[in-house]
């Protein structure tokens, strides 16, 4: 069985996305990890305010509970519910991790994000770092079988294709469409692209029988968004890619851009060498996180 990690900090933005995780839990038949993390404050001196870590935990796991029964009060998904004193983003990772989660789940906030996108969101930084797929969902997404599937595709013979893995699962458990869109930003480089077509993608996607779609556009987002409306697109994937320093400076993060305007969920499916970088360096230090984007 399947394991769909939601994570939750009980935001509207949060619960929408925990109903989300769990009707596409009972539609993939996997099982439900409901994770929060918090963080304990020290004590104020002589303060008879203060929360101990042990309150804490106990009231993130009510609204664990509560917030299940609330969704799911049938018990039509297997479910556990898991807490953690510690900071967010390694937290979630850790967790996932630990229960061998297939997805992490978690809610795009609607309300700044302009703010978020220029100093960073717990959503941004799983972008960069997380192993494990994750299905970003807007706040006001609402949750439908996923039939037709658009892959933001910049892939490369040097892509390793088994990161396709957890869409390949996707796609065939919903029976759904498959597109791979690759933008372009000239008429003349589609002749080109078709010829260039990685071999390897073609062959690993091949019993998913994709489409193949050029579109030409100078912004990747707006044009997956253009897409997203024409083809009545449920779920969008994307890969982020590792970057030179210029890169970081110079050119805007594909990923990042999809995070704050897509309509539809996202599936951000981890680039291996990322991967590979951030589990040797043990470590999800600024440098990791602004390095693999």
């Amino acid at each position: 069985m399947q394991t769909i990690l939601i994570a939750t900090d009980f935001s509207s933005a949060a619960y929408n996305a925990t109903k989300y995780g769990f009707e596409l839990a009972r539609q993939m038949q996997a099982k439900v990890i409901l994770f929060t993390a918090y963080q304990a404050q020290p004590a104020l001196p002589d303060s008879s305010l203060s929360i101990t870590p042990t309150e804490l935990h106990r009231n993130a796991y009510k609204k664990l509970l509560n917030e299940s029964e609330t969704i799911d009060p049938n018990r039509t998904v297997s479910l556990e519910t898991e807490c953690t004193n510690g900071p967010v983003t390694s937290s979630i990772l850790a967790a996932a991790m630990a229960n061998d989660a297939s997805y992490i789940v978690i809610g795009m906030k609607k309300s700044g994000k302009e703010i978020r996108k220029y100093f960073g969101s717990t959503v941004t930084d799983l972008c960069k770092i997380s192993r494990i797929p994750l299905i970003v969902v807007p706040a006001d997404a609402v949750f439908a079988p996923p039939k037709t599937i658009a892959l933001a595709s910049d892939i490369t013979d040097d892509t390793d294709v088994h990161i396709l893995q957890p869409l390949q699962k996707v796609v065939s458990t919903f029976n759904a469409k498959l597109y791979v869109v690759r933008v372009i930003k000239r008429s003349m480089d589609e002749a080109v692209e078709r010829m260039e077509t990685p071999e390897k993608s073609i062959w690993f996607l091949t019993s998913l029988h994709p489409s193949f779609e050029f579109s030409k556009a100078e912004n990747v987002a707006k044009a997956m968004d253009a897409f997203v409306k024409q083809h009545a697109v449920d779920l969008v994937a994307v890969i982020p890619h590792e970057h030179t320093l210029f890169e970081r400076v110079f050119t805007k993060s594909v990923t990042k851009d999809l995070v704050f305007h897509t309509s539809v969920p996202l599936l951000v499916l981890p680039f291996k060498k990322a991967v590979e970088t951030a589990l040797v360096e043990d470590s999800y230090d600024a440098e990791t996180l602004h390095r693999v984007y």
